[in-house]
């Protein structure tokens, strides 16, 4: 029997964040992917299969809870949990259709393997593989390196891929004093910001506790190409742009000049964390100030650069950080009325994903949409924006607790992001203040609609 061990700092805090999730939004935690088969032997489709789950533990890692504790099973073989389909595939949707209906299926948090598959084929000869991955063993990124080593496997069985420490490797390393100097220089960052994080004044929500929330998603082909165009003249980064236009508009919505952005951190800045495949993501807060007095491109480039400070403490063990918030609340003599640390400690967080390697057009035209989801996620955080960039098209989903910021607010906060990458890119002189100012009617409807529908 494979020996128990602990976990990771980022298996950790997808442990803990995913334990907040009410029973019938489990589904949440899932990531979907799909695989063009098409062409493929069957054979060295499923021997591709069986090859990346020799090679990667977190495709055969269990979780159990043992003395209270979380702790992850590593098996030294398991069967690949894929079921074979045979059928005609009708239409160019059908992939996409069964990627999602395997996602909304939601996994057990203890006690068996954390992904799942259908493999279809039509007369025996394979279509497509729709997958769905639990973000307790992976995140994104790690898809992505699956997805790549998959691809060399099928064309050459022989194929060799760079590999970084497992999770239950990097898990132990993380306990030593390897380790000691990254805890306590991410201990200190903490303590630094404690005070501020615990001062947010956005209200958070008890582990489980639902509340009806809005959520909107601004869709546009063009908005990703001038966020790359305005990171290069800034000297930052797309996500950075569009990090600060968030920040600009919730501080004018919340009436504030200070607001506190958790960002998502991928901890793989390390060279040798580079090809981990296994979960790393963690969130890490940043304290940003918002003049409205400076520039656009001030604006960015102060935020940039105290978010790229921020990710060098990102990496940390979540239940020790709580427990030094407990003691800093105590201190100050805060009154929590619950203590699900995820939620009070990031109450208003920022992530950005590269879904693909396709570039955004900055010139496209395709008109841009915005959608209102008939029944928002109902737990967490009280704000959060998600921007997904796939197939040139950048996404920029929008959560928010309606008593902080009605609909109405919303559809204000993404038509100024629009405009604020579009300025930043052509005239980052432009004073903050003046983007709420600007005729938006000029805004091109490649960028943001011209007629915003009401929520559902």
């Amino acid at each position: 029997m494979p020996a128990d061990a602990p976990l990771s700092h980022g298996q950790l805090f997808s442990w803990r964040e995913i334990a907040r999730y009410p029973d019938d939004w489990m589904q949440d935690a899932n990531l979907p992917t799909v695989w063009d088969l098409r062409g493929l032997p069957l054979a060295r489709v499923e021997n591709a299969l069986r090859a990346l789950m020799d090679r990667h533990e977190a495709l055969r890692t269990t979780y159990h809870v043992v003395d209270g504790q979380p702790v992850q099973r590593v098996h030294e073989s398991a069967e690949p949990p894929i079921e074979r389909v045979d059928r005609v595939v009708p239409d160019r949707q059908d992939p996409e259709d069964t990627k999602d209906a395997l996602c909304a299926v939601p996994f057990p948090m203890e006690g068996g393997l954390c992904w799942r598959g259908q493999l279809v084929t039509t007369d025996g000869s394979p279509v497509f593989l729709a997958l769905s991955f639990s973000h307790l063993i992976l995140d994104v990124w790690s898809i992505n390196h699956l997805t790549d080593q998959f691809r060399a496997l099928v064309a050459d069985p022989e194929a060799d891929a760079e590999l970084g420490p497992t999770p239950s490797e990097l898990a132990r390393e993380q306990r030593t004093e390897l380790w000691r100097e990254r805890k306590e220089a991410s201990e200190r960052y903490w303590r630094r910001t404690l005070g501020d994080v615990l001062a947010d004044p956005l209200p958070t929500l008890p582990a489980r506790v639902k509340r009806n929330r809005i959520e909107a998603t601004l869709h546009s082909h063009r908005l990703g190409g001038l966020a790359a165009l305005a990171a290069r003249r800034l000297g930052v980064t797309p996500p950075a742009v569009v990090m600060a236009l968030v920040a600009a508009g919730l501080a004018r919505h919340t009436n504030t000049d200070t607001v506190t952005m958790s960002l998502m951190a991928s901890n793989r800045f390390a060279p040798e964390h580079h090809h981990v495949i296994g979960t790393m993501n963690q969130l890490i807060p940043v304290v940003a100030a918002v003049d409205p007095g400076s520039s656009l491109g001030e604006h960015v480039k102060r935020l940039h650069w105290a978010g790229t400070r921020a990710y060098r403490y990102s990496s940390y063990d979540f239940d020790r950080i709580a427990a030094l918030a407990a003691e800093a609340a105590a201190q100050r003599g805060d009154e929590l009325t619950h203590d699900c640390w995820v939620n009070q400690l990031f109450r208003c967080w920022f992530n950005y994903v590269q879904l693909d390697r396709q570039p955004s057009d900055p010139v496209a035209k395709t008109p841009a949409e915005l959608l209102w989801t008939p029944l928002a996620q109902q737990y967490g955080q009280p704000f959060r924006v998600r921007v997904s960039v796939f197939n040139g098209r950048t996404s920029i989903l929008m959560l928010a607790d309606p008593t902080i910021i009605p609909a109405e607010g919303m559809a204000d906060m993404l038509r100024v992001i629009a405009l604020g990458v579009q300025v930043a890119a052509t005239d980052p002189e432009t004073s903050l203040k003046d983007l709420w100012n600007t005729d938006h009617k000029t805004l091109a409807p490649s960028l943001f609609p011209a007629v915003v529908p009401r929520p559902e």
